[in-house]
């Protein structure tokens, strides 16, 4: 014989299931960009030049031009479980101009992969139109 649980109580279960395998979903599906990439950590593919802040975006079809000088990656300590107590120390690595875009909006790095571009985040100037720059030059 089974036991008859009152309406109300059957409903609240319910609605606490359904929270917790929302909660669940979200939590494991992984962010991705509006081109289609996976994020790949927690901490932002970020770069440092001549007094700027980049960020890593993706394009493809540009072509690197003159060295530019060196660029810093900050440290990032994405891994706090690793025994490292968040010593993460910052790496050099040069800069280039991409063909078409002044550095002040856009730059490549050396150890960036071959469709990644750093755009200065504090410009004005959006992915779209470094991407009509780039088709232009």
């Amino acid at each position: 014989m089974k036991a008859a649980l009152p309406i109300g109580r059957t409903g609240s279960v319910w609605t606490l299931l359904s929270a917790v395998l929302v909660t669940m979903s979200v939590a494991c599906t992984s962010s991705s960009d509006s081109d289609g990439g996976e994020s790949a950590s927690s901490c932002a593919y970020r770069a440092e030049y001549q007094n700027r802040t980049y960020s890593g975006a993706e394009v493809r079809g540009f072509t690197l031009g003159n060295k530019l000088g060196a660029a810093t990656l900050p440290p990032c300590d994405d891994t706090p479980s690793d025994d490292s107590d968040g010593q993460a120390t910052p790496t050099s690595t040069t800069a280039y101009a991409i063909e078409g875009v002044d550095p002040s909006i856009a730059i490549g790095l050396e150890q960036a992969s071959d469709d990644v571009i750093f755009v200065n985040v504090d410009s004005d100037t959006k992915l779209p139109e470094i991407k009509k720059m780039i088709q232009g030059s």
